[in-house]
């Protein structure tokens, strides 16, 4: 019993590491274009995008098992910089990111023990990129929002940031949330009509 405990108890360690190390990971395009000190850390990202999700979630009356998806998708969709770093876009074309993300990630999921939270992680992590369902296309809509968010909160709080130095971060909100395809779902059932609303009301 002891042993199974202890075997247990490495998994989760194994597992752990990883977020462990977005806490320490600071956001790339903070220290580079702002050149703060102190700059928020990947899981601090992570953290006010679930602050978000709790919000959406009762704005609009999210089921439990919506919201927990929700969340849980939160958790893992920057899990893979733990290895990779946060890769910024004006460093490496879209194709290479994501084909270095998904070697990270499967890379990790290998630590865990459990087949069907193994499975779970996988299939979140992969809606997650195709970014066809109403919770990815969610969810990068709260990845962008939380970043103009921050933007803002820099430019008020902290000293010698300049509305020019924000503008580009607010510019790439804009223009993805600008962005239909991203947004807007087959009209093939009421429920898909109503999470197109959704998200436009959000965006």
């Amino acid at each position: 019993m002891a042993r199974g405990n202890t075997s247990r108890q490495e998994n989760l360690s194994n597992i752990l590491e990883y977020f462990y190390r977005l806490k320490e990971l600071p956001r790339t395009g903070w220290k580079q274009k702002l050149n703060i000190e102190n700059a928020e850390s990947v899981a601090s990202h992570t953290l006010l995008m679930i602050v978000l999700v709790f919000f959406f979630s009762e704005k609009y009356e999210y089921s439990s098992n919506k919201k927990i998806k929700l969340i849980e998708m939160t958790l893992i969709h920057d899990l893979a910089e733990s290895i990779t770093g946060d890769i910024t876009p004006e460093t490496m074309n879209k194709n290479r990111k994501r084909k270095l993300e998904n070697e990270a990630f499967n890379k990790i999921i290998q630590n865990i023990n459990s087949k069907g939270l193994k499975n779970r992680y996988s299939q979140l992590w992969h809606e997650y990129q195709l970014e066809k369902s109403f919770e990815s296309k969610l969810i990068h809509l709260i990845d962008k929002l939380e970043m103009v968010l921050q933007a803002n909160y820099y430019f008020i709080n902290r000293q010698g940031i300049r509305k020019e130095n924000v503008t580009p971060f607010f510019q790439s909100g804009l223009k993805y949330a600008s962005q239909q395809s991203n947004s807007r779902l087959a009209k093939t059932s009421n429920k898909n009509i109503q999470d197109t609303k959704e998200l436009e009301d959000i965006k």
